[in-house]
């Protein structure tokens, strides 16, 4: 079975995705064997209809393990809280949970060997933060590859749906991994999110 691709805007090797788990996503299906906000649906004459056969939530485990580059994620999360403090904005807590969810991406990422928010499993960062207990009020990523920390965020400063992520003021956590892929680049995953306190 596919799980449906959610639609997200992409800016050169950059991409983000907001999501909020307590809105109803909206995904076009058009093929049979989707997934649709956790039931299955089947084509029945080109039609799609729902199965009633729900489906659990994917998985967080996306790619065996990879090594981390604290130094790099420390440096990326200073970044956008700089970025954040210069605009008066609040500044994120750095959030273990969300580390753990944004090194994971970052690792799967260089499996699938693209700068995606997309999982290699057809999940999204609420599906991720999800499967590891995070409650998801309102979680959001953003993935890079390559570049320095204050390079990218100065990139997605200059990018206005990249800018309102980085500057919003629904997120109070942040976590962020980094890992270094065969050929040498950095692989960069951003999840900010809202506890729900």
């Amino acid at each position: 079975m596919r799980t449906s691709r959610m639609i997200v805007a992409a800016f050169g090797m950059g991409a983000v995705a907001a999501l909020s788990a307590c809105e109803q996503s909206s995904v076009m299906v058009d093929e049979p064997g989707y997934v649709l906000d956790g039931v299955e649906l089947a084509e029945v004459e080109g039609v799609q209809v729902e199965t009633g056969v729900p489906v659990p939530p994917a998985s967080q485990s996306l790619a065996a393990s990879c090594t981390a580059d604290a130094a790099g994620a420390n440096a990326l999360a200073d970044a956008i809280n700089a970025a954040r403090s210069v605009e008066g904005k609040v500044l994120l807590d750095r959030n273990e949970t969300l580390d753990g969810v944004a090194q994971s991406h970052a690792c799967d990422m260089v499996r699938m060997g693209q700068a995606t928010v997309a999982g290699s499993n057809g999940s999204n960062v609420v599906d991720r933060a999800r499967a590891v207990g995070y409650p998801t009020c309102g979680v959001i990523q953003l993935a890079q590859v390559g570049g320095s920390p204050t390079g990218i965020v100065n990139a997605w400063l200059n990018s206005p749906p990249h800018r309102e992520q980085v500057l919003g003021q629904l997120s109070d956590e942040i976590g962020v991994g980094v890992t270094t892929g065969a050929d040498g680049r950095q692989w960069w995953s951003v999840v900010m999110g809202d506890n729900c306190r």
